[in-house]
């Protein structure tokens, strides 16, 4: 079974193709907020990379947000795109949420920093989300930061997520959505 995994919340794009539970293809690449003109790029030499077919993704799992708000439109669209058109499971998991399953760890504050502000989500030792994702800008996060007391330099540990994985129930494509914990000027 091939997982392709997408993530662009961020600056980064990341595509791992999983064969079963290994990774087979791991790509990171600084795009600078240009997701729209290189992910399908990076998806397309990923595939070649790893000599399969688009039509071999047997599932596809997409980190979606929060992070820039271009950037997960893009591979969200993407994800639920190719889920729907090769009829394959697809599911959603969280920045936070990806760090929060790469350690061991009980209660637990992640957080995530951007160049205005941070994302900050708050897991269990099961890694259930127990306080709704909040965004702080720099300067409430500096107020606040001694209270906090959370993890925002954690590596993520992408052969925990494909165990995770399984876990995750699958959500229809025409469900799956963006993360968007920052409001933007025109909700405002």
């Amino acid at each position: 079974m091939y997982t392709l995994y997408l993530d662009t919340h961020y600056n980064k794009i990341i595509i791992i193709i999983y064969k079963d539970d290994e990774k087979l293809i791991h790509k990171e690449m600084e795009c600078n907020y240009n997701h729209s003109m290189n992910t399908m790029p990076k998806m397309i030499e990923s595939l070649k990379e790893a000599k399969i077919a688009i039509s071999d993704i047997n599932e596809i799992i997409v980190c979606n947000g929060p992070g820039s708000f271009t950037g997960i439109r893009i591979g969200v669209t993407i994800a639920k795109t190719l889920a729907f058109t090769l009829n394959v499971p697809i599911k959603m998991i969280s920045s936070l949420l990806l760090k929060a399953i790469s350690f061991k760890h009980e209660e637990v504050i992640i957080i995530e920093r951007e160049k205005n502000g941070v994302f900050i989500a708050k897991f269990n030792e099961e890694n259930d989300l127990i306080e709704d994702y909040k965004y702080l800008k720099n300067s409430e996060y500096k107020q606040l930061e001694d209270q906090i007391n959370g993890i925002d330099q954690k590596e993520i540990d992408y052969l925990k997520l494909i165990q995770y994985a399984k876990k995750i129930e699958p959500t229809n494509p025409h469900l799956v959505n963006p993360l968007y914990v920052k409001k933007i000027e025109v909700q405002k």
